[in-house]
């Protein structure tokens, strides 16, 4: 019965410890975090824009 004790204690220690770190990196939107900064070599300066929708054309029935 020990052993249950001491898994349900580590996992809620683990959930508190989440939940912590969780709503630290939350309350710190000011700065960047790190995938941000580790995607700054790809950015180009200019933003994204989406691709036009190409023309819809009439399916083709072959006539028989």
């Amino acid at each position: 019965m020990e052993v249950f004790a001491v898994t349900i204690f580590m996992s809620l220690a683990f959930a508190v410890l989440f939940a912590v770190l969780f709503l630290g990196e939350r309350s710190q939107r000011k700065q960047r975090s790190i995938e941000q900064d580790a995607l700054l070599p790809l950015d180009d300066g200019a933003p994204a824009r989406p691709a036009p929708f190409p023309p819809i054309s009439e399916p083709f029935h072959p006539t028989p």
